[in-house]
């Protein structure tokens, strides 16, 4: 089974800081990581840790940035083959500041240059296609010239790229934050019948799957009678939030090659996401695959 994830890389450097950030004041530094970032990059990663046969199709320069973005592409076996090539590009950066008290991330983004080229679509079949928007002319492509494929949505904010990606897409996994701008509606989980309506209208974006995600409140979904259903986050002392998204969503394409049915594929994937809020960073909280196994099977016992 093949994974194609389509999307941005970033190299991010993240500065763990005590409190909110305030004006005026010079924060002392004594230690900060460094690591590869952006949604696709994260979940390709992910998938390449798990075993995976994963390649990414993104924008990476040849800069210094890029340089150690693509030796970390290799040491998480992710395929590189199929990169868009951009040469002159200035690689994508972010500094994140991490709350430590609250795991709460601030992100400074750095988008890089990007340059028109001309891309041509793998012949190497693809199985699972996960986009997170950012190349919405790559992603409509790749949809269209694997019909057998089964296609994810990593919709984070509602832009429209990665809305006319989504519907085209059989699972739609967005965030709050997509699901309020999209319908003009808070959620809030002690009214159900909005949450109800909430979804039912993401849900008519693509036609076919949907799930909300809710951070530290959970997910919302539809469960196997066609009830709305809610599914708690795991129980964790949450550090840095950073990536914890892209790590629910390379987990979530991963359980999609083992046919997993979709509230195991739901639980797997926010015990990933739900592990790696204790750790700073977002690649370098990458769980193992076993530990993720051995808190499935903890979730399921409080649940």
């Amino acid at each position: 089974m093949n994974i194609f994830c389509i999307g941005q890389s970033a190299y991010d450097i993240t500065v763990p800081i005590e409190g909110a950030i305030e004006e005026n004041r010079k924060y002392r530094v004594l230690e900060y990581f460094e690591c590869g970032g952006g949604p696709a990059f994260n979940a390709a990663c992910l998938c390449g840790k798990w075993g995976a046969n994963v390649e990414l199709i993104s924008r990476i320069g040849s800069d210094e940035y890029g340089k150690k973005l693509k030796e970390t592409l290799q040491k998480y076996h992710v395929g590189t083959e199929y990169l868009i090539p951009c040469p002159g590009m200035k690689t994508p950066h972010s500094m994140i500041i991490a709350g430590k008290a609250k795991g709460s991330r601030t992100i400074f983004n750095f988008p890089g240059t990007r340059e028109k080229t001309e891309y041509h679509i793998p012949e190497k079949k693809a199985d699972v296609i996960l986009s997170d928007g950012h190349e919405p002319e790559i992603s409509l492509a790749m949809i269209a010239a694997n019909p057998q494929a089964i296609s994810v949505a990593d919709a984070g904010t509602f832009r429209e790229s990665t809305y006319k990606v989504a519907q085209k897409t059989d699972y739609l996994i967005c965030s709050e934050d997509f699901a309020r701008q999209y319908t003009g509606k808070g959620i809030h989980l002690e009214e159900w019948d909005i949450c109800e309506e909430i979804l039912r209208q993401i849900e008519q974006i693509n036609g076919r799957h949907a799930v909300v995600t809710l951070g530290e409140n959970g997910l919302l979904y539809r469960k196997k009678d066609g009830s709305l259903g809610h599914m708690p986050a795991c129980q964790v002392k949450a550090v840095d939030s950073t990536g914890a998204g892209d790590i629910f969503h390379g987990a979530f394409a991963y359980g999609l090659t083992r046919k997993w049915n979709m509230e195991k594929n739901l639980i797997q994937s926010t015990c990933a996401s739900g592990l790696s809020v204790q750790k700073i960073g977002g690649l370098t909280s990458i769980p193992e695959f076993e530990e993720v196994q051995k808190k499935c099977n903890k979730y399921k016992k409080r649940t």
